[in-house]
């Protein structure tokens, strides 16, 4: 079967998508993104998105000369041409464009891709995973740049000590990971980092989920929370929600997913379902 993709304009075979040797992005790894699934094949909350996207262009000074809804008729495009028939992943993708002189930011290229959505396995969400702390900090956190050198170089020992992934701290300071938003759980409390962390579609989606119900406390996390939590959750657009058990050597309760995390699962699980829906008799009208 062919894929396709977007590139500047067009709608053409993936395996025809290429850009110049000088383009920044490839260069110098100046480019941004953003990310987010399907399900039952359409885009969740594809306009929180682009908010993002068009905020990490401005941000990263590249101009985007597509429209919202010029961007979801690609997108919706796309999954037809595509025959999307499982939950996809779609990436928006912008990069510095041919520079003349290897420093200048040219005219971006902009790619709309369609990939495949690997499943999570079951038992990590019945079982929960184990992170690693890393001292890093995104140089832009609030930009969902290209650069993920220090996720990628650490891989390796990652997998060698069977984590799930990097907790990135740094100054005392507990951030993110390095491709989802984290949550402590205190009590009733929901504590999660205010800045200096991309500010996550899920995690956005899991605060309003959580009013009513926890008290949210968003704000510095301080490393010495890590040892004195109850419960640690990752959110992301592919994983949903995860329960975290183990950080470096603190396991969290009986090493299960607590009752707050199960809790906040389910309300997403259930919102899914409901928005999933609406967007399916949208889509039909």
């Amino acid at each position: 079967m062919t894929y396709y993709c977007f590139l500047n304009g067009k709608i053409i075979p993936a395996n025809e998508a290429a850009v110049a040797i000088t383009d920044l992005g490839l260069l110098r790894g100046y480019g941004i993104f953003d990310y987010l699934r399907t399900y039952h094949g359409r885009p969740f909350r594809l306009q929180d998105y682009l908010d993002r996207l068009r905020s990490s262009a401005s941000d990263m000074r590249l101009p985007v000369k597509y429209s919202d809804a010029q961007i979801t008729a690609i997108v919706d495009e796309l999954l037809q041409k595509n025959e999307v028939t499982e939950d996809a992943a779609i990436r928006l993708l912008m990069t510095g464009g041919n520079s003349p002189d290897s420093m200048s930011i040219a005219e971006p290229n902009f790619a709309v891709i369609i990939e495949h959505l690997a499943p999570t396995p079951q038992e990590q969400y019945e079982n929960g995973v184990k992170l690693l702390t890393y001292p890093f900090k995104r140089i832009f956190p609030l930009s969902k740049t290209t650069n993920y050198v220090a996720a990628i170089k650490m891989q390796p020992e990652v997998k060698a000590k069977k984590a799930f992934d990097l907790l990135y701290v740094l100054n005392d300071e507990v951030l993110e990971l390095t491709r989802n938003n984290f949550f402590l759980v205190k009590g009733n409390a929901l504590i999660t980092a205010k800045e200096g962390v991309l500010e996550g579609v899920t995690r956005k989606v899991i605060l309003e989920l959580a009013e009513g119900h926890f008290k949210l406390d968003v704000r510095r996390v301080n490393a010495a929370e890590l040892n004195t939590a109850d419960e640690a959750f990752l959110s992301g657009s592919a994983k949903k929600l995860i329960p975290v058990v183990q950080i470096d050597e603190k396991i969290y309760g009986s090493g299960k997913p607590g009752a707050t995390t199960r809790k906040l699962m389910q309300l997403f699980d259930e919102y899914v379902s409901v928005v999933s829906s609406q967007e399916r008799v949208a889509s039909n009208r």
